[in-house]
């Protein structure tokens, strides 16, 4: 009997050889746990957030960007689901801890105008403004992974359009997302 070459799809490993290869910058091993988990880590979020589709979204880019970060911390006596899925509940927290503060969430629907109030139309208007002029101020590489996922197009479909491996993708949408927060303090 014999062992796994190198050379073998990395669709056939366990997920700790499987990490062991994405700690090495292997983008092949990392994209079979991402096609492994995306669904299960999907269904998880909608769980924990029903018809919150856009923050759903939202959260299971930032999960696997917190994993690709902190791969290193991963240890595998812990399932690789179960780890993904406590980053994901902790990202749910801090979504729910930074929204406590807003009052029209603790107003009941049926007391909320369906129109928004003159003052928050001009507001957001002000705030897409100066999202627009913040991306500009972006790196072009940055740009395009916001542009390209404002379209919906998938991280794995973005780093086999630009060529880039998905971890590249998920980063430069970190790193945008990290410079975007610090152009718009002021709006946040």
């Amino acid at each position: 009997m014999t062992t796994a070459s190198h050379n073998s799809k990395p669709n056939a490993f366990g997920d700790a050889e499987l990490l062991t290869r994405c700690r090495k910058g292997d983008g092949e091993a990392f994209d079979v746990l991402y096609n492994r988990y995306r669904l299960p880590l999907f269904s998880y979020l909608h769980r924990l957030l029903p018809g919150r589709a856009d923050v759903v979204d939202d959260l299971f880019q930032q999960t696997w960007i917190k994993a690709t970060q902190n791969l290193e911390r991963y240890t595998d006596q812990q399932r690789f689901l179960g780890w993904l899925c406590r980053i994901a509940h902790n990202l749910v927290m801090d979504f729910f801890r930074s929204r406590k503060h807003l009052a029209d969430e603790d107003v009941p629907e049926s007391y909320a105008s369906p129109a928004p109030a003159p003052d928050q139309e001009l507001a957001h208007g002000q705030r897409e403004a100066a999202l627009r002029a913040a991306i500009q101020k972006l790196p072009a590489d940055q740009q395009e992974i916001i542009a390209l996922r404002g379209q919906g197009v998938a991280f794995k479909d973005i780093a086999k359009q630009k060529g880039i491996a998905l971890n590249t993708a998920l980063g430069r949408m970190h790193y945008a997302v990290q410079n975007l927060r610090k152009l718009l303090a002021d709006y946040l």
